[in-house]
């Protein structure tokens, strides 16, 4: 699905860590104007407790696969109903859940390759839980180059004009000398102009 000045862009967002920040995050930009559609991925019911806490009100509209994306509207989002396993409680971790923060980012990224989406925002998940419940989890950067089959990523962080690219992902900081080789930054510094160039005209 190629974006042209005649379509709007569909941002697919995952919700995260439902007893954590994510759905309050989304909930939050969904009462702005954007120049893009956003698709929320969540339990509706996790949504609507969490608006009613907040004081929002939102309006949720259930998404189908081909629809066209349309502008979005402050205080109205589109989403995708994921079940939670249990009920969320703000601030209480459960492993039982584990298994909606992995369907919400394996969901975006098949929206993401199929076009039925431009571009994922994943809200902050909590690793501990995840590998508490047995998952090998080290964070968003591996889990998309492995759902997209990507031997080489490159973590870049954005504000304003200015660009950081890592060296490396998410390790342990006492493995980090023994990552950082002569070919590991050659081939990140390939990837980084490359990307640069083609997707920012820089």
């Amino acid at each position: 699905m190629a974006i042209t000045p005649d379509n709007t862009p569909r941002l697919v967002l995952t919700t995260g860590e439902p007893a954590g920040i994510g759905p309050d995050i989304v909930l939050m930009a969904a009462q702005k104007p954007w120049p893009a559609e956003l698709l929320c991925l969540g339990d509706r019911e996790l949504l609507m407790a969490r608006a009613a806490i907040l004081g929002l009100d939102i309006e949720l509209i259930p998404f189908t696969t081909g629809d066209d994306p349309v502008p979005h509207r402050p205080g109205q989002l589109r989403y995708v109903h994921v079940p939670l396993a249990e009920p969320a409680v703000a601030g209480q971790l459960n492993t039982a859940n584990t298994g909606y923060v992995l369907a919400t980012l394996n969901l975006a990224a098949e929206l993401c390759r199929v076009g039925d989406a431009h571009a994922m925002v994943t809200a902050p998940v909590q690793k501990s839980v995840i590998n508490e419940a047995g998952i090998p989890f080290s964070g968003h950067t591996e889990f998309l180059a492995q759902a997209f089959d990507t031997p080489s990523v490159v973590m870049l962080l954005a504000a304003g004009e200015l660009r950081v690219a890592l060296a490396t992902t998410h390790l342990p900081l006492a493995q980090v000398p023994s990552a950082v080789t002569g070919e590991s930054l050659t081939n990140t510094l390939r990837i980084l102009a490359g990307e640069l160039a083609n997707k920012w005209g820089i």
